[in-house]
């Protein structure tokens, strides 16, 4: 048992702290603009229907732990931190260099997301407008769904599977390969946001929809690139940086 957790280890942590963003979502408060219905309702209490709203994140979560344990050493991605023996001293001169290019990406990032949002008030529904700013979700699940787990489905499991698949079609791991994972994971990563929108916003147009798209694409583009370029940790500190900036702008305006 214990050499098969010791054989595991890097599994099971990134497993917990993915789990960890996943149980974050209760301390949420989600505003839906569709009604669920009543035969869903009558039988569970809104607790019981928060816990059945975590199903899919879990199933994505294992899936994405599987894949991108077993695919991200065979092409050359990273997870240092995560993936070694803890030992503070070694790992210092690491963390630093994480911290600063994942703190000031992950500004940059926000920075673009806030100023699109600006200039997009008056194309755009009004209740979307600030999404970024105001939403419901809390801070923490912000940062440990946002900033954590998102990065361990789109980035190690997503982005790992596709660079894998086209290395093996392409029988290269050019930059290429790399750059067209990175693009269609960040795609794929802003359609995720649409059935949120969907469900918060009424009436949802296309240029409601070209914005989503684009601004949470920006986001993956970069997330992808520190993630291939630096490892996966530099891309939650930039991805969690972001939803910082997005309450710290939020709290001073």
């Amino acid at each position: 048992m214990y050499r098969m957790i010791k054989e595991n280890y890097f599994v099971i942590k990134i497993f917990i702290i993915g789990l960890l963003g996943v149980l974050s979502l209760l301390l949420s408060n989600f505003q839906y603009s569709i009604e669920l219905p009543q035969e869903i309702t009558s039988q569970f209490s809104s607790r019981e229907i928060q816990l059945l709203l975590l199903v899919n994140p879990l199933i994505f979560l294992f899936i994405a732990v599987l894949i991108g344990s077993i695919c991200f050493g065979k092409v050359g991605l990273k997870a240092p931190i995560l993936s070694s023996k803890f030992d503070l001293q070694k790992l210092q001169p690491l963390i630093r260099e994480f911290l600063k290019v994942g703190v000031i990406s992950g500004i940059g990032v926000g920075v673009i997301l806030i100023l699109i949002s600006v200039f997009s008030e008056k194309m755009i529904n009004s209740e979307l407008v600030n999404s970024p700013l105001n939403s419901e979700l809390s801070l923490v699940t912000r940062l440990m769904y946002g900033g954590i787990t998102e990065e361990i489905i789109m980035r190690f499991g997503l982005m790992t599977f596709l660079v894998w698949i086209m290395s093996k079609i392409t029988k290269s791991e050019s930059n290429s390969v790399f750059l067209v994972a990175i693009l269609i994971s960040s795609l794929l990563f802003a359609v995720a946001h649409l059935p949120l929108v969907y469900a918060t916003v009424e009436v949802v147009s296309l240029s409601l929809l070209t914005y989503i798209l684009i601004g949470n694409s920006i986001g993956g583009l970069v997330y992808g690139y520190l993630y291939w370029k630096k490892g996966l940790e530099c891309s939650m500190i930039s991805h969690m940086t972001t939803h910082i900036t997005f309450v710290v702008v939020n709290f001073l305006f």
